[in-house]
């Protein structure tokens, strides 16, 4: 029962796909999109027929069992004659196919590069200002794994362990200008470092008066002193080179051995065509960087209670913050949480609508 209604589940998506292609295209029945997009067969076929040659169909005529008229004295003549030197070249040179190319879709300049446009999703961009990160399909959380029944029943599983063994959340306000982490005298497992970077002052829409800190302040934060024997480290690079080199600095005097660099691509499904250009870009920006270190020795093989790894991915995609916000996704609490068992946790640089169990 449960195949069955699995494959009519997908059935329906599918059949919500041909729609959605069948409307961007225009065409008013998803039925009728065989018509739109012609394959190479199809261009072959219409060409052959545009020069007056046999084509497939009529070869294919001509094999079977309808014998064929007779030919005439002057046919026998002009099939038997041999072909003049020079000639066959031209001949071939006139078989030469041309592959149809569809224009009919205003959703693409008629200017495009690509043989197939229905794909050329930079061109795409260009026009629409869509980026091409927002026709990945399945990735959020929830439909990420209905295709993989066991790997879904896993994360079920653990979530519920999760739940249910999270201690009541903790919090501490502070200011990072006067007060040494290490008076927590405590130490912990997983640590998440979410700071508020010098580079997105210039962002669009954010609140210039508030705190940012350079990688020299980030650097100074006495992280070795909250830092568990063997325990993981989760910190935020922004989304520039130089980012990158200052956090796997900040890794290094801490003690911690760069392992993973999880990688959050934006869409901007809900708003297309918005250009928020960071000051000393030369691209538009549409990622960021979380760098992950490892402190002691972990293995997958012996430390099966305290890691769980190859559950998660390394990529996240979600729709991009309003300008002014910088959130990051809540799928980065449940890479972390699903990673590592172990149960003591801390946020550094955390805010008051993030404060969660664990």
């Amino acid at each position: 029962m449960s195949n069955r209604k699995g494959l009519q589940a997908l059935k329906d998506r599918s059949e919500q796909r041909r729609k959605l292609l069948a409307k961007q295209f225009g065409v008013t029945d998803a039925d009728n999109l065989s018509k739109v997009l012609n394959t190479r067969d199809d261009a072959e076929e219409k060409s052959k027929k545009d020069r007056g040659g046999p084509s497939d169909s009529a070869k294919r005529s001509s094999t079977g069992s309808v014998p064929s008229a007779k030919k005439g004295p002057a046919e026998a003549v002009s099939s038997s004659s041999p072909t003049p030197p020079g000639k066959e070249g031209k001949k071939e040179e006139e078989q030469v196919y041309t592959e149809e190319v569809y224009e009919g879709s205003q959703t693409f300049l008629k200017g495009t590069q690509s043989a197939n446009p229905h794909n050329d999703y930079c061109q795409h961009f260009v026009n629409t200002g869509q980026r091409p990160q927002n026709f990945i399909r399945d990735v959020g959380m929830g439909d990420r794994f209905e295709e993989y029944p066991k790997l879904k029943e896993l994360i079920r599983l653990k979530d519920e362990l999760i739940a249910s063994t999270n201690s009541p959340p903790m919090y501490l306000k502070c200011d990072f200008d006067t007060f040494d982490v290490g008076e927590l005298s405590a130490q912990f497992d997983v640590i998440y470092i979410d700071p508020p970077l010098e580079e997105f002052r210039h962002r669009p829409g954010v609140v210039a008066n508030q705190k940012f800190f350079s990688w020299d302040e980030i650097l100074r934060l006495d992280i070795p002193a909250v830092a568990a024997h063997r325990s993981f480290l989760f910190m935020w690079a922004g989304s520039t080179a130089d980012g990158l080199h200052h956090g796997r600095q900040c890794l290094r005097e801490w003690g911690f051995r760069r392992c993973e660099d999880i990688c959050w691509i934006k869409t901007n499904a809900t708003k297309p065509g918005s250009i928020s250009l960071e000051h000393g870009a030369v691209l538009q920006r549409t990622k960021e960087h979380c760098l992950m270190g490892i402190k002691g020795t972990v293995r997958r093989s012996t430390d099966g209670d305290f890691i769980h790894a190859n559950v998660d991915l390394d990529v996240i995609i979600t729709e991009e913050p309003e300008q002014g916000n910088l959130d990051k996704p809540e799928e980065i609490f449940h890479i972390m949480e699903h990673f590592c068992l172990g149960r003591r946790r801390l946020h550094i640089f955390g805010q008051d609508h993030n404060v969660r169990p664990g």
